[in-house]
């Protein structure tokens, strides 16, 4: 009996302390409760503001943005009126004097030459070649402002009849090369902007052409294939894949670590009284392929020729 009685109030010691924990718990939880109640109105208050805060400076941000995005509209409009009347000065205004001055030295030649000295006649024959590669500068200069245009009428079109047309056009410079141009496989269709792909193929033609090499027959081989880039070349070649044209000649070439070089705007790599030409026509075909979102890369071997590929997506 005493062993019960001694277990009964062991039983009931516990259950007492039990009970006095489970008290304490309760308090501390409300007191925690009646903490976290007290501060739950200071951290909304405080996320509100720092949301509002967030949104004035996010205003603010948007507002400079803006207000600069419309000045380089407005710097974007000059330029393009500055480049419409550039345009105009070049096909009218700089090529109206130049035509008076080359049907006066026209005139010259068929009545005047015999009357002038040795002297005179190369004097006379120095102002016309002068003459002509002002009206071709001019020329190349408006042709290259065309390709900054943002009126850009993309159409799908046959590569094949656009060079073939080239072809046409540029059959009297090859015969006086005794060039030959050979299109080792048959060119796709594909969306261009076909003004501009014909004055690229004239430009690369026709640089093969005058980088001819002296006493050798020229030979331009064109082909055609579909290239997958790597992933070492997305940076450059982004898409899946692109229509590859490369375009190969046997001419004097170049020294490789000038690819970059050519296609800069007034470049040259020989002087101008061994090759004619003004040094835009590679810097017009840098331009159009960057309006097709393309991509060309020149390599040349000196006394061996010149390679140009070119990257227009599919």
């Amino acid at each position: 009996l005493e062993d019960t009685d001694v277990l009964t109030r062991s039983v009931i010691t516990q259950i007492n302390e039990m009970l006095r924990v489970e008290d304490v718990h309760i308090r501390n939880n409300r007191l925690m409760h009646i903490k976290q109640s007290t501060f739950t109105p200071f951290g909304s208050l405080l996320l509100i503001l720092f949301a509002l805060l967030a949104l004035v400076l996010f205003y603010y941000q948007i507002n400079e943005d803006f207000t600069q995005l419309k000045a380089m509209n407005k710097e974007l409009e000059i330029t393009n009126a500055e480049l419409s009347s550039f345009n105009h000065i070049t096909s009218h205004d700089l090529q109206e004097p130049l035509r008076k001055i080359e049907t006066f030295i026209s005139r010259l030649v068929e009545k005047e030459r015999d009357n002038l000295s040795d002297n005179g006649k190369v004097y006379l024959d120095k102002i016309s070649v002068s003459a002509h590669n002002m009206r071709r500068l001019i020329q190349d200069l408006l042709l290259f402002s065309q390709t900054n245009k943002t009126e850009r009428e993309f159409e799908h079109v046959s590569l094949q009849e656009i060079v073939q047309d080239v072809l046409q056009e540029l059959e009297q410079d090859l015969e006086s090369k005794k060039g030959v141009v050979k299109i080792k496989s048959k060119l796709p269709e594909l969306t261009c902007i076909p003004f501009q792909i014909r004055q690229l193929f004239v430009n690369l033609i026709g640089n093969s052409i005058k980088y001819s090499k002296e006493g050798r027959p020229l030979v331009v081989e064109i082909f055609h294939s579909i290239y997958i880039p790597t992933e070492s070349e997305k940076n450059i070649l982004p898409l899946a894949k692109y229509h590859e044209i490369i375009v190969k000649d046997n001419g004097i070439g170049f020294e490789q670590q000038y690819a970059n070089k050519i296609f800069e705007l007034f470049e040259r790599l020989h002087q101008k009284n061994q090759y004619s030409g003004s040094g835009i026509g590679l810097a017009i075909c840098k331009k159009i392929i960057d309006n097709h979102s393309g991509h060309i890369i020149a390599e040349g071997m000196p006394d061996e020729g010149a390679t140009f590929h070119i990257y227009l997506p599919v």
